[in-house]
Formats: C-alpha cells, structure tokens, sequence
C-alpha cells in the first residue's frame, strides 16, 4: 500500500460532524496476481469517536506491479483536533487453478489535523462576553465603593459642622 491520504471537510456547524476522505494506492510488488479485502477507519485521539467505512469492493486482480487506486469517503468524522485513518489490507493470492489464499494483514495509519474552527470562534466569543460582564461587574463594585466611602465622609463630616457651628 502506497500514498495513504486523510482528508478531511468540515461543517459550519459548531457541533456537527463533516466528512473525510481516505485514499491510497494498492501495488501489488509480489510475483503473482492479487487481490485484496479492504477495511477502512478513522479514529480521534486515544482511539476515540471511530468511524467505520461500510464495506468496500475488492480491487481487480492485480498482475505483479499493477497499482489500483482507491478513494474511501466517510460521513459522520468528528473533528477530534487529531484524526487517525488506518486501511487493513488482506492480500489474497490467486493460484494457477483459480484458488484464494489469504496473505499476512497489512495496515497503514495516517494523521490528518482537524480544527473544529466554528466552535473555537464560538468559545472565544461567549469568553469574550464572560470578561466583558466581569469587567462591567467590576466596575459597579468600584463605583458602590466610591459611592459608599463619599456617603460615610458625609456623614462623618455632618457632627462635626455641627460642633463647630454650636461653638
């Protein structure tokens, strides 16, 4: 297996799911004709938020140095920041009387970066908002304080007009 490719779309949706495309190029490199089963996934971080493509059709048989190209499209892909494709190949080996033996599995993994870009934006503006509503908060605390300390000099201030206005 050759060219292994993740690709992935995302959706305006802060907390939708997009779609991703696996592709690669199957070489056969033996002597003999081959074909092979094909298993295609996608995962997240820590093997998290999986997604299984359905099954996928058997290449031709391939003569020895045929490549047989393959794209796999997925839905549902959730943008995890950090996507994982893996492709499992069963290489399955045509004798001269028409006979299918499998081969070792073979797998690949690929990474692809997948940034969920709405819903940053939508977590820096309500952070936005939260530090706006802080500082206005903050504010009031401050102008009851001036308010308070302008009303307890008045008070302080009033007994003492009135000694010095008894004398």
């Amino acid at each position: 297996m050759e060219d292994l490719h993740l690709r992935y779309s995302g959706t305006p949706n802060p907390f939708g799911k997009g779609d991703a495309t696996v592709t690669y190029t199957i070489h056969n490199t033996g002597n003999s004709v081959l074909t092979a089963r094909q298993a295609v996934s996608i995962s997240g971080p820590f093997g998290r938020l999986g997604v299984h493509a359905g099954k996928i059709d058997d290449p031709p048989q391939l003569l020895p140095g045929d490549t047989w190209k393959v794209s796999v499209p997925m839905h549902g892909v959730a943008p995890a920041l950090r996507l994982t494709g893996t492709v499992t190949l069963v290489p399955l080996l045509t004798d001269a009387s028409g006979s299918i033996a499998p081969l070792a599995v073979t797998e690949t993994t690929t990474h692809a970066w997948t940034v969920p870009w709405s819903l940053l934006l939508l977590i820096l503006i309500v952070l936005r908002g939260l530090i706006v509503v802080a500082g206005l908060a903050s504010r009031r605390r401050q102008a009851k304080l001036r308010e308070s300390a302008r009303l307890q000099q008045a008070v302080e201030q009033t007994p003492r007009e009135r000694e010095t206005s008894d004398q």
